[in-house]
């Protein structure tokens, strides 16, 4: 029962989402939105809590624990665990400066040889063999983030500080200890990223500073720049593997169709009922996502593709998420459609 409920509430706020991110300066999305995460939200929170304890004080909870409920059950002991009403305003005011950051980026545009274009538009010319135009393009991007940088700066302060004091409030020395907890990272520590970091900078630096010295090498220049990063080395043309959102999507559902015919049904479903939105445009929200919607059980794809090989990558990857929504659709607890990040 209280996964059902869970999922309608879910996909109500999902939908407010996905419509504020696919148009960042539609005032109606983001009132509606705004409502949700200001007026819903936060009385859902005691509730939310209130049926964890319920659940753990329950006579049934150990003979439970021994039928393949351990990961959901240690994940409710835990957000028992770091639940505090004084964080619940303090996630409001977070979520609501976070979304600011979306609409300050899906504003940005650049003007290059008279046409206006997305960020992400522009970066598509980073590829281009023409050292000059590369670099005319990485300046215009970068100099129109600066545009905003004291803004960007200032939202950033804000959430570091209600962060840090949503950690200490739960009795956490700093955010990230506190979402270790909250992500449910029980197999792992901080420790152990730090001693992975280590063997990043000593395996994998050394060998991608190698192919940056060849990467120089094979464009003939006597200094790597930024702007030199994406070109392909040989100074061939880049890769265009489609041509628009519609040929993206057509080309993605035959890739996936090859590997099961299973897979590509996913994303037909996914294209027949609108749940694709893949092309950057101006006023949308930077990023890509695949958003699970609980109740119906078909996800949503969300990305700023322009006509990149990496943007290929982007929806293929999306999509494996997307046929997990689908997979999971009749499972009747929401707590096993869901995988941790690491998965």
């Amino acid at each position: 029962d209280r996964s059902e409920l869970e999922s309608v509430v879910a996909e109500d706020l999902a939908w407010r989402y996905i419509k504020m991110t696919c148009d960042t300066a539609n005032k109606d999305h983001q009132q509606s939105y705004q409502f949700f995460v200001t007026e819903i939200q936060p009385k859902i929170a005691p509730f939310a809590n209130d049926l964890n304890k319920k659940a753990v004080s329950s006579p049934f909870w150990s003979r439970i624990d021994e039928e393949g409920y351990e990961i959901m059950l240690r994940g409710m002991k835990k957000d028992l665990e770091i639940f505090r009403e004084e964080n619940i305003p303090l996630f409001t005011e977070i979520q609501t400066l976070s979304k600011e950051y979306g609409a300050i980026s899906g504003d940005m545009t650049v003007e290059i040889e008279g046409q206006e274009y997305t960020l992400q538009q522009a970066a598509v010319r980073l590829q281009l063999p023409d050292r000059q135009k590369r670099e005319g393009a990485y300046q215009k991007i970068l100099k129109r983030r600066l545009l905003d940088s004291d803004k960007l700066d200032q939202l950033f302060n804000q959430l570091i500080q209600l962060r840090h004091q949503v950690a200490t409030n739960a009795g956490f020395a700093n955010f990230r200890d506190y979402m270790f907890a909250a992500m449910g990272r029980f197999d792992y520590t901080p420790e152990d990223c730090f001693d992975f970091h280590d063997s990043v900078a000593k395996e994998v630096v050394p060998f991608l500073n190698s192919m940056s010295e060849q990467r120089k090498n094979q464009l003939g220049i006597a200094e790597l720049r930024p702007w030199d990063k994406s070109v392909d080395p040989m100074s061939r043309q880049p890769l265009k593997p489609f041509d628009g959102s519609e040929d993206l999507t057509d080309k993605t559902i035959e890739c996936f169709r090859r590997l099961d015919p299973f897979l590509g049904e996913c994303l037909s479903i996914m294209k027949e009922m609108g749940h694709l939105d893949l092309e950057s445009r101006k006023g949308k929200a930077p990023g890509g996502y695949n958003y699970p919607l609980a109740e119906i059980g078909v996800p949503f794809i969300f990305m700023n593709a322009t006509s990149t090989l990496r943007d290929m990558i982007t929806i293929l990857h999306e999509g494996g998420h997307a046929v997990h929504s689908l997979v999971t659709r009749d499972l009747e607890l929401g707590s096993f459609k869901s995988t941790p990040s690491e998965v």
